[in-house]
Parts: structure tokens; sequence; C-alpha cells
């Protein structure tokens, strides 16, 4: 794989991650605040998440693929 299908490969699993959190927020915000959270801390939780997310699964799929060359 080149380097420009890697990197767009990272962008869009980092969009379409994105994007899918930005649906789900408001149940997610509910569920936090309801744990005693304020809503600035439940999207710092939120965004969190998925940003290890993108990377765990980058760090992964780049192991794996160095791996097999």
């Amino acid at each position: 794989m080149g380097r420009k299908t890697i990197l767009i490969g990272f962008w869009l699993l980092g969009y379409a991650l994105g994007f899918f959190a930005w649906l789900v927020r408001a149940p997610v915000y509910t569920f936090f605040m309801s744990l005693g959270l304020s809503q600035e801390a439940a999207g710092a939780l939120i965004t969190g998440f998925a940003g290890s997310t993108v990377m765990l699964v980058a760090v992964i799929l780049w192991s794996y693929l160095s791996s097999t060359n």
C-alpha cells in the first residue's frame, strides 16, 4: 500500500467515527450526565474515546501490514 492510500484510509476512518459519534452524542451525553458529569466532561470523554479508537485501529493495521511485507 502506498503512503497516500494509507493516509486517505486513516482520514476516512476518522471521519466515519466522528460522524457516528456526532449522531449518537445526545444519548451518550444524557448517560454521562446522569452519572453526575457536566456536558463538557461528557464531550471530552466522547472525544477521547473516539480519538483513542482511531489510533488503536491505525496502529493495529500498521502493525499487521508491516508484518506481512
